[in-house]
């Protein structure tokens, strides 16, 4: 029993200085010197990881446009949309959204990889038509949730100002309905904490099989301010098509946090291992033009709208949208 509570005390000591130094071996139950180089070369990679935590952030960044009415500019007196809206930060090097279905298998062996996944999973956006051709829309969503090994708690708020250069036309008999041009800007905030939970496979070396749960946690946090140009046209009183481009300006910050647990048997007696590690990351790209277009439905004041937007630094988001608009 003495020999248990000194035990705990000593991994709750070494766990202490393992947060502090970010980078630490917590190794119980063995003496066998050949146990530390193993876990440095199993787990150092998660040392450092610039690539995904700016891949992350980037994908926040592109999830901060949920629920927008782009396609739905010019409107007479108010809107009132709900929107969702899911994001990625594709690597150059591949255009296979499959690369994300062993996303966890992928970090565990190459420790840093150019990607990064957000999802707003709902928004509340209310617009008023201004005078002299402006209209102002606010935003806000909330929600934590769990999906597979992911876990996801993301807030985000803001505003947009548009302002109708050309207003829209239309035939007596409005079965063809150009919205016109609108240029629009605001501000976005957005704060996401994501956490991929990964059993991973058994690791073999130096005749010990260890076998981790590695934790790594995401946190990013961005302000967005979009510049962006955009038209739509209703065909036959039913169909919405939307295009348009612009950039969106980013600052933000990111920081990585993993923690892995597990066991290691082999000749010696087996041996408890914990490995903490932290790291303050860069945060999104600043510059980040993009082009969108998106198709929609418009019966009466109800209005359904799918947006797609890329992005030039290989990004994407795709979401939809529901509501009224007079």
């Amino acid at each position: 029993m003495k020999k248990i509570v000194i035990t705990i005390i000593a991994a709750t000591a070494l766990f202490g200085l393992g947060m502090r130094d970010a980078h630490a071996w917590l190794l119980l139950g063995s003496t066998d010197p050949a146990l530390v180089p193993i876990l440095q070369n199993a787990f150092l990679k998660y040392q450092r990881q610039p690539k995904l935590s700016q891949g992350m952030a980037n994908a926040s960044v592109y999830s901060a446009h949920v629920g927008t009415t782009r396609g739905y500019q010019g409107f007479e007196k108010f809107s009132i949309t709900v929107g969702t809206m899911a994001a990625a930060q594709v690597p150059a090097t591949t255009t296979d959204l499959g690369y994300y279905k062993k996303l966890g298998e992928r970090l565990m062996k190459q420790g840093d990889l150019n990607i990064g996944v957000a999802w707003n999973p709902w928004s509340l956006n209310v617009g008023v038509k201004l005078p002299a051709g402006f209209a102002i829309t606010g935003k806000f969503g909330y929600l934590k949730y769990t999906y597979d090994q992911y876990d996801f708690d993301g807030i985000h708020a803001g505003g947009m100002l548009n302002y109708q250069v050309v207003e829209p036309k239309a035939p007596v008999v409005k079965f063809v309905l150009w919205r016109g041009i609108s240029i629009g800007t605001g501000l976005l905030w957005q704060r996401n904490n994501t956490v991929i939970h990964h059993q991973a496979d058994p690791i073999s070396s130096g005749g010990y099989t260890f076998k981790p749960v590695l934790d790594i946690k995401v946190t990013t946090e961005s302000y967005v301010i979009p510049v962006e140009i955009s038209t739509a046209v209703r065909l036959i009183w039913v169909l919405n098509i939307h295009a348009g481009g612009g950039i969106d300006f980013a600052m933000g910050t990111s920081k990585i946090r993993y923690a892995a647990v597990g066991a290691a048997y082999g000749p010696g007696v087996p041996a408890i291992f914990s490995v903490y590690g932290r790291q303050k990351g860069k945060g999104s790209k600043n510059y980040m033009p993009k082009i969108f277009v998106g198709p929609g439905l418009n019966f009466g004041p109800v209005i359904i709208d799918i947006p797609f937007t890329y992005y030039f630094m290989s990004g994407f988001n795709v979401g939809v949208t529901f509501g009224i608009i007079f």
